[in-house]
């Protein structure tokens, strides 16, 4: 009988030696930082890589991949007015934390095909990669009074993911990196951010429960009971 590896312990220890190494190598803040978020971009593909995933589940993130890769374009037009968070959200919501991952990683890979990759690209697939995970692992605090905390949520992350998209910035071009810096850096990006979570807060609000109904009907056609004989 094959025996499953678990991958929880092994990244944990991976990642403490990493630690250790950048430490002790006496790597640049700005290097130990992009390298930490290889990591956890890696981790997670390496999760989704060794899960069982059915045919009509990998079509399922698929779809939303290139639906929110897509539709990010036309919306270029307007600063931060985007329904990438909101179909990622939707995707972690209904498909789970690491299928949502997924979702928003090649959101942003798909789109900056048309829109441009850069330094960027790495911490949008980081932003957008974390918001499925979150609305995966908080299903059950947003099922108790869905649609309400499902539009508060995707409204708060437009500041989650505005936060963390700022850290390229002051990475690449802000010398010496600060407490102060990095706060001066998220209040200027304040109003872009606002009109992100505005955006996601009407996108929920309009075709939130469209998705996600179609999504869960989707899951449920879809099951398959295995019975051991």
């Amino acid at each position: 009988m094959k025996r499953k590896i678990k991958l929880g312990p092994i990244i944990v220890i991976l990642y403490i030696i990493i630690t250790l190494i950048m430490t002790y190598a006496d790597f640049k803040m700005e290097k130990a930082v992009e390298i930490s978020t290889i990591f956890i971009i890696g981790t997670f593909i390496i999760l989704f890589e060794n899960r069982e995933i059915s045919a009509r589940t990998m079509a399922a993130v698929a779809t939303m991949s290139a639906l929110g890769g897509v539709l990010r374009v036309p919306c270029a037009a307007i600063p931060s007015f985007q329904p990438v968070t909101f179909i990622v959200a939707v995707s972690g919501y209904t498909l789970g934390p690491v299928n949502g991952f997924m979702v928003g990683a090649m959101c942003a890979f798909i789109s900056n095909f048309f829109l441009g990759h850069g330094p960027w690209t790495l911490w949008q697939i980081l932003g957008w990669g974390l918001c499925g995970v979150f609305f995966g692992k908080c299903r059950n605090f947003i099922k108790k009074n869905e649609l309400p905390r499902f539009i508060l949520l995707c409204g708060i992350w437009g500041y989650i993911y505005g936060t963390i998209l700022n850290q390229w910035y002051v990475v690449e071009f802000i010398r010496p990196i600060t407490v102060n810096t990095i706060i001066t850096g998220n209040i200027l990006s304040f109003w872009f951010d606002t009109m992100h979570a505005f955006s996601n807060v009407l996108f929920s609000y309009f075709f939130g429960r469209t998705f996600i109904n179609s999504l869960e009907r989707y899951n449920k056609r879809n099951s398959v009971i295995r019975i051991k004989s």
